[in-house]
């Protein structure tokens, strides 16, 4: 299967705390920031746009509970667009997608790894592996967050899916 983009990338963060401290139980810092890392889901129809130059990558997503439903297009100047639905789970902040496009008269499904931070989408990447038409992600836990960064917009401006 001939690759038309990659799976995206985003950044990895570490903490580290310079000192451990004794206490008798969790303090309520910690407590908070073991329910930061847990974000939940926001429901609803959601937009998000990366721009770069002339490329257009719109994702319209649609979440209930943990479950994604939406479309995708990929917009790409003097290349091969494509565009197709999404469907897949929220766990955390990370959203895992089957995409299943049309490019060049052929269908193809791909494996993308999005993480939520705030009001932005990060992409994700790994080594890929394929198996007829889909491309997908043998190592979820080697995905990297730092690929192109969709800004959330408003659904009724972005481009039709």
């Amino acid at each position: 299967m001939k690759p038309f983009f990659y799976i995206f990338l985003a950044s990895i963060l570490f903490a580290c705390n310079s000192a451990p401290q004794q206490s008798d139980g969790p303090s309520k810092d910690s407590t908070a920031a073991v329910m930061a890392d847990k974000a939940e889901p926001v429901a609803g129809e959601q937009c998000y746009l990366f721009v770069a130059a002339k490329d257009t990558y719109a994702l319209k997503l649609n979440i209930i509970d943990t479950s994604v439903k939406g479309t995708a297009a990929f917009k790409n100047f003097e290349k091969d667009s494509n565009h197709g639905t999404v469907e897949g789970s929220v766990d955390g902040d990370i959203i895992r997608l089957w995409y299943n496009f049309q490019s060049e008269g052929m269908n193809s499904v791909r494996e993308l790894y999005l993480k939520k931070e705030g009001d932005k989408l990060v992409s994700g990447t790994s080594n890929e592996a394929s198996r007829a038409d889909t491309a997908y992600v043998p190592d979820a836990k080697a995905v990297v967050y730092n690929g192109p960064v969709y800004i959330k917009s408003d659904c009724s401006a972005a481009p039709k899916l």
